[in-house]
């Protein structure tokens, strides 16, 4: 007889969990900059009250 197997194996898990942060690490390099332009707004905002 033939063993079946359920489930996934170990191969199919490291290549998910690669996916997965591969999507992680492409989102935060296309929001890098968009965060910074945002931190920088909002550091010169505070600024300008400051200096008011």
């Amino acid at each position: 007889m033939k063993k079946v197997k359920i489930g996934q194996s170990t191969m199919e898990y490291i290549i998910l969990f690669a996916i997965v942060v591969g999507a992680i690490i492409l989102a935060a390099n296309n929001l890098k900059p968009k965060i910074q332009k945002a931190y920088g707004h909002l550091s010169a905002g505070i600024t300008s009250k400051v200096n008011e």
